[in-house]
């Protein structure tokens, strides 16, 4: 069964935050809100979070710095930043200097927001099954390659083979357990 997915909303508007969360009401997420960069960023810390939606215009800190606080600390969150600003130079800022996946405008399209959203978390999703899947493989080969090296080992000479080779698989060369 696949963990549900949280979404942080970062906006320093209440209706704008409660207005999101009513879109997505439906869709499954953990829906967590913060009105300030500040806020949301002592969320991350205690929440294990999939996206982060963030408005630009916050007062202290945009949600420009906000998102490049994000990618540094938290660089596997999907970012997304909403904006009323139509700023090519904004936008060219949230891409290359925070990472961000979409950049939308405000007034933005409920069907439009909603299907951005799912696509990314799905997206997100298949990356982490493949990762999953990846280390499964690397683990099975390790094990497979341990095995084809014991068959041909005979004898007492075999058992302490296998025995230092296991201890070598699981403790590394420092003795440590995964080093």
């Amino acid at each position: 069964m696949m963990k549900k997915q949280t979404v942080l909303i970062v906006d320093d508007e209440e209706l704008v935050l409660e207005f999101i969360k009513r879109t997505f009401a439906d869709d499954g997420y953990t829906i967590l809100t913060a009105l300030s960069g500040m806020e949301g960023l002592a969320k991350l810390k205690n929440h294990e979070v999939s996206m982060v939606i963030s408005d630009y215009k916050m007062p202290g800190m945009n949600g420009l710095e906000f998102l490049e606080k994000v990618k540094i600390a938290y660089p596997g969150i999907l970012t997304i930043l909403i904006t009323v600003h139509d700023d090519i130079e904004i936008a060219i800022q949230a891409i290359n200097q925070a990472g961000v996946y979409k950049f939308i405008l405000k007034p933005w399209d409920e069907t439009d927001f909603r299907i951005t959203i799912k696509r990314a978390l799905e997206s997100l999703r298949v990356v982490e099954e493949r990762d999953s899947l990846m280390e499964k493989v690397k683990t099975h080969e390790a094990i497979l390659l341990i095995v084809k090296m014991l068959i041909n080992i005979p004898g007492q000479y075999f058992l302490n083979s296998f025995k230092q080779r296991i201890d070598f698989f699981l403790y590394g060369n420092d003795g440590v357990f995964g080093g």
